[in-house]
């Protein structure tokens, strides 16, 4: 996972699976990715934290842009219309998973960034990933898995 350390010891880690059904062939493929947390979702952690009422993060989208991860970014380069999902969120603790299938004909195309919103258009992207292409044809099916946890340093 990748990780962000504050000064106190603290750690941010975030680490998503892909688990690419191939509906032409039957194969699943998995792939491990390392995730970057920004700087609007380091804020996101803090204000909700602090209990202001920000929204819980809830979707996933899907994207085609291949510019770094960076903790400037607020939005996918190259968001795939249509591909911003409800997520399902599980785990307790320091630690939750969020889940999110894009189903056939959805998010279609080379696939090469990630992210998690906390609002079905627009909101605040807490976190990003880019990666190596990962093409998805109408018939496929993608299940992201995306962990998300604190720990100490």
């Amino acid at each position: 996972m990748s990780n962000m350390q504050n000064n106190s010891g603290a750690l941010c880690r975030g680490d998503l699976e892909i688990i690419a059904y191939r509906g032409r062939t039957g194969k699943i493929e998995r792939f491990l990715i390392k995730n970057l947390f920004t700087d609007d979702g380091l804020a996101y952690l803090a204000a909700r934290a602090a209990g202001e009422g920000l929204d819980v993060i809830s979707h996933m989208a899907l994207g085609i842009g291949a510019a770094p991860a960076a903790g400037t970014d607020q939005a996918l380069v190259s968001e795939i219309p249509g591909s911003r999902v409800a997520v399902t969120i599980s785990g307790s603790g320091a630690q939750r998973l969020y889940s999110a299938t894009f189903g056939e004909g959805v998010g279609s195309g080379p696939v090469t960034e990630a992210g998690l919103f906390n609002d079905p258009v627009g909101g605040i992207l807490t976190n990003r990933s880019v990666f190596g292409v990962k093409n998805k044809e109408p018939e496929d099916i993608f299940t992201i898995n995306w962990t998300l946890a604190n720990q100490r340093g």
